[in-house]
């Protein structure tokens, strides 16, 4: 897998479990918002209203409320669509207001047992004489009990309404969108830089780098690399420190192979100097049929190397052929005869043991009597 795709998916991983992760702060935080501003709102406006109410209550503490109440309460619940069902409750928890008047003056415990609160926040109203707001049908609706306070704190009342968070679930979902398209446009520019940085400062230069390596061969070991300050930089002085430590270690293969050229060449003219008979002519040949030694002067004109075939031509069949049972006949010494400038010659071959690895041809010409 390219560099480009590792990075691809993982940038998509990681923005994607970021997304995920920021989805569900935001969501709890705009809920918490926007529930809570609901709730404050209805808060505030039994509150407005509170010192009127206070005071009708603590004139008629029980039974059903007067007009003025009344039409209070059919306000709120007139003039606020958020708000489904409201019951006016008495200190004690009987019905004080509600819409239905057959519940006027009923106790908070047959009411319950016949129609039913949707929570208990009545009753930590009164007991704890500060808001409550629970949620009710999978979340569908607040259920709120706001108590009424007299002097010293006393519960005087509690007004409990039954609020929808439709406009706040509404709120909640369009700022999820918001939230959404933001961070899909924030992703779209940071990766988008990102991209551009990878590739102008690591996918280009590592492209250019490559091809510099492609380039190299044993003719030039030289890296054409732009000098850089960066990692990439650092790659590509290591590879051309390589490239120098093998250009010595070649060169000093090449002085070791001359030297030891040269130390075989003396050998052999020692030991030809020896074994071959005056007159007669000797060559000894390499492996792939290079002319090695001579103990006679050899010059072609344009040719470091001098083959075999420069001396003998394809039409002297016969020395190929000595050589070539030679090379099939390690040890063996084999014979023929040749004509070498118009002088006929036997010819003697022999290919030397390989212990050394080198394979080695002694080539003697003996002109015949």
């Amino acid at each position: 897998m390219k560099l480009t795709s590792k990075w691809l998916l993982w940038f998509v991983l990681v923005t994607v479990y970021a997304s995920v992760i920021g989805g569900l702060f935001y969501y709890n935080l705009f809920k918490f918002v926007f529930d809570k501003k609901l709730q404050n709102e209805m808060v505030e406006m039994v509150r407005f209203r509170a010192p009127s109410l206070v005071q009708w209550l603590a004139s008629r503490p029980k039974g059903a409320a007067t007009f003025r109440e009344a039409e209070i309460m059919k306000g709120l619940q007139r003039n606020d669509n958020r708000i489904r069902s409201l019951v006016y409750l008495n200190y004690d928890g009987s019905i004080r207001w509600h819409e239905n008047t057959k519940f006027l003056g009923m106790s908070y415990a047959d009411y319950n047992a016949s129609v039913g609160f949707d929570s208990n926040a009545a009753v930590q109203a009164i007991r704890d004489g500060l808001p409550r707001a629970i949620l009710t049908s999978s979340g569908e609706y607040y259920d709120m009990a706001i108590p009424l306070l007299a002097k010293g704190n006393a519960v005087a009342g509690v007004v409990n309404v039954t609020v929808s968070r439709e406009n706040a679930q509404k709120l909640i979902q369009s700022s999820m969108v918001r939230y959404a398209c933001g961070a899909f446009i924030m992703i779209l520019l940071i990766g988008g830089v990102l991209y551009l940085f990878l590739l102008l400062k690591i996918i280009r230069p590592l492209g250019a780098l490559k091809d510099s390596v492609e380039a190299v061969s044993l003719n030039n070991l030289t890296l054409s690399f732009p000098s850089r300050k960066d990692e990439i930089g650092g790659v590509a002085q290591a590879v051309s420190g390589l490239l120098v430590k093998i250009r010595e270690d070649i060169k000093s293969m090449e002085n070791v192979e001359i030297m030891t050229l040269e130390k075989e060449q003396r050998w052999w003219k020692t030991i030809l100097a020896v074994t071959v008979p005056k007159g007669s002519r000797a060559l000894v040949i390499d492996e792939n049929n290079n002319i090695l030694y001579t103990n006679f002067e050899l010059k072609v004109p344009g040719k470091e190397k001098v083959h075999l075939l420069d001396i003998f031509d394809g039409r002297q069949q016969e020395i190929i052929q000595v050589v070539g049972e030679a090379l099939e006949n390690p040890t063996k010494v084999l014979r023929g005869t040749v004509v070498n400038k118009n002088v006929k010659c036997l010819v003697k071959a022999v290919q030397l043991p390989d212990d050394a690895g080198k394979n080695r041809i002694v080539l003697v010409l003996e002109p015949e009597k």
